[in-house]
């Protein structure tokens, strides 16, 4: 396959940067009843009013729940800490992920997450593999949230990718999207022009196919030849 020049890679967090691989299936509590329990502790109070103060604050839907933290006088350190530690049991962050990253980082093309995560949640889940702290990451370009234009469908809106191209001016011609869904990954970042549309099944058999116009690889390390920065 040819050399692909790229500017910018968007790329999906669950199931491309990661991967599951611990001791649960699930995390042992959700974002929201992580912050319950904090929000309890902090103020004495039981489950139902800590929800209540929490959703005082806005709308969980809409926004991240790290955005309350100053308003409810939670510890932003606490709560990533407590999120990082659950989500260790949970998910792994495969080799092929750090080697990427640190191979895009010495071509100098910038990474973003375009993700169902906000950038808080995004960071605790790169975290444990060690690749990110509460305050960012040094692969890690920039965050495209799926509330970042509060849009209730979030990354599945219709107008996600387009969005993140029109606000942003990225070059729909040297711009890569990665993930694990064709469905959300795929299909309509190629609808909103992006060129270069790639999925990551780590359990494939050959280390790439190319199908559906997109680009179907069993290890990120395989792109890592192929890509090389545009002009």
């Amino acid at each position: 396959m040819k050399r692909l020049k790229v500017n910018i890679i968007l790329m999906d967090v669950d199931g491309t940067m990661t991967d599951v691989g611990g001791k649960r299936k699930t995390m042992a509590l959700t974002p929201l009843e992580h912050l319950v329990r904090l929000v309890m502790e902090q103020y004495s109070i039981e489950a139902d009013e800590a929800e209540r103060k929490i959703r005082a604050c806005g709308d969980p839907n809409l926004h991240c729940l790290s955005e309350f933290l100053p308003v409810l006088g939670i510890d932003e350190e606490q709560y990533f800490l407590s999120l990082k530690n659950d989500l260790a049991d949970y998910i792994s962050i495969p080799a092929d992920t750090v080697a990427f990253l640190r191979a895009m980082k010495e071509k100098k093309i910038p990474v973003c997450m375009a993700t169902t995560n906000s950038l808080f949640m995004g960071l605790a889940k790169l975290a444990v593999g060690g690749i990110a702290d509460r305050n960012g990451s040094e692969f890690i370009t920039r965050c495209h949230p799926g509330n970042e234009f509060l849009d209730p469908l979030g990354k599945f809106s219709g107008n996600y990718y387009s969005n993140i191209l029109r606000k942003y001016n990225y070059p729909p011609d040297m711009t890569m999207m990665i993930g694990d869904e064709p469905e959300y990954d795929l299909y309509p970042a190629l609808k909103a022009g992006i060129r270069y549309g790639v999925i990551i099944r780590r359990n494939q058999k050959e280390s790439i196919l190319q199908k559906e116009r997109g680009i179907f690889i069993n290890s990120l390390e395989v792109l890592t030849s192929m890509i090389r920065k545009g002009a």
